[in-house]
């Protein structure tokens, strides 16, 4: 199965991934991706200002695959009444 990066931007801030995980397809890697953000959102805080923070998706050639903002991820994952 092929590895894929995730990495973290805060601004101009970028903490690359040097280890990665396998997923079978680019929307696994997404999936995955969706999870990671979710995960260091809870540990770290729901009300901290995520709007400047994405995840970058990347090959095991290094190519970005896709750009995910914490944002995004937020707005999909609203429990009814926020």
């Amino acid at each position: 199965m092929p590895r894929y990066f995730f990495n973290l931007r805060y601004g101009h801030l970028h903490v690359l991934d040097s280890r990665g995980e396998t997923c079978s397809d680019p929307g696994e890697a997404l999936e995955h991706a969706v999870v990671a953000v979710l995960d260091l959102i809870t540990k770290e805080g729901r009300f901290r200002n995520w709007a400047r923070w994405s995840i970058e998706i990347e090959d095991e050639n290094r190519r970005r695959v896709a750009t995910l903002p914490f944002t995004l991820v937020l707005k999909s994952h609203r429990q009814p009444g926020e």
